[in-house]
């Protein structure tokens, strides 16, 4: 009878682990320049969410988006390599609008930023949809949209994030560049990669081939989290890039933890480490500190420390930053082994 009970327990432990913790949502669908790499990211992603535990629906005509109750059921939506500003109905954009303001979670690759170019960009396709520019925090330029070819340039990685712990900086990688000077680009995402200064199509460095941002992150005021990286032109990319696959896997990973539509992926983060309320005001509460914590400290944007706490407090749980002025911070606890970091907005 015990070995019954103890094998019915097993079972129902390994049914249990064997549930992804989210699903993710592989969007492709194009109404402009089709890149044709949706075969290799939907395989790389699927592949990932093996490894990984999360479930990736593939979706190439906009299906996906036509209820909110649908669409809510993803802790991240990927827009890999779309484009146009003719791929979703006004009923999808408003369910998307509406599963953003609930706290979805956007990743954007590429294309992404040719996909519904803000009004305020240069060249067609412009104007149908703003919020969604506006939301992703940019647009592509026109003519020239991107360098020639894909040629290979060196970018940095910017201040400290976990979508980066794992690439190499310089991050040495050929890569169709795109422009952002005479399209639309928004001053408040917050850089994690930046390419150098590159050379344009007539052979010469131009004002828009100034060192720029490849990949970034934002947190929306009143609602979702969004990630975007202009990388991902070619399908090398998903076949065969390690760091870009660290790159996307760890965005995934991060995003997927900050959407309030992932209950199970919420819960296995609050089982480790739980920071509140954010943005915040005064007092930043640490819920959960790892035990064997060695210190805990702020860093700004750029990287510069502006706190630091040494362990002498085993019950640590508030840290007062109402010295700190507003913007984008990381929270960054030590331990022997290792170091996390976590992304805070102070108001």
């Amino acid at each position: 009878m015990k070995y019954c009970i103890s094998l019915i327990f097993s079972l129902l432990l390994s049914i249990i682990s064997a549930q992804p913790l989210f699903r993710v949502l592989h969007y492709s669908e194009t109404s402009g320049f089709d890149h044709n790499t949706r075969q290799n990211s939907l395989a790389m992603l699927q592949s990932m969410g093996g490894k990984y535990n999360f479930l990736v629906d593939d979706d190439q005509s906009g299906d996906a988006f036509n209820t909110l109750t649908g669409l809510s059921e993803y802790a991240v939506v990927i827009f890999a390599n779309t484009s146009g500003d003719a791929i979703l109905d006004s009923l999808q954009r408003a369910n998307f609008e509406d599963y953003m303001a609930q706290g979805g979670a956007f990743l954007g690759i590429h294309a992404a930023s040719d996909t519904y170019r803000h009004s305020t960009a240069n060249g067609t396709n412009t104007g149908a949809w703003n919020w969604y520019a506006r939301m992703l925090g940019a647009s592509v330029q026109n003519n020239p949209n991107h360098v020639s070819g894909t040629p290979t340039y060196s970018m940095s990685v910017t201040g400290f994030h976990e979508t980066t712990e794992n690439v190499p900086s310089p991050w040495v990688k050929a890569e169709e560049y795109y422009y952002w000077g005479n399209g639309y680009y928004n001053t408040k995402n917050v850089p994690l990669l930046k390419v150098q200064q590159t050379v344009g199509p007539n052979g010469q460095a131009n004002p828009y081939d100034s060192i720029r941002p490849m990949s970034w992150y934002r947190v929306l005021p009143d609602s979702g989290t969004v990630f975007y990286t202009a990388l991902g032109h070619a399908n090398s990319n998903y076949t065969s890039d390690t760091a870009f696959y660290n790159h996307i896997r760890d965005a995934i990973l991060w995003i997927a933890g900050r959407s309030t539509l992932s209950a199970i992926a919420n819960e296995r983060n609050r089982e480790l480490f739980e920071l509140y309320p954010v943005p915040v005001d005064t007092e930043l509460i640490l819920e959960n500190l790892p035990k064997d914590w060695v210190n805990v400290q702020i860093r700004n944007a750029a990287g510069q420390q502006m706190m630091i706490i040494d362990k002498y407090d085993k019950d640590l749980r508030v840290i007062n930053v109402g010295q700190l002025d507003s913007g984008n911070y990381f929270l960054i606890i030590s331990t022997p082994n290792k170091v996390k970091r976590i992304q805070f907005i102070k108001n």
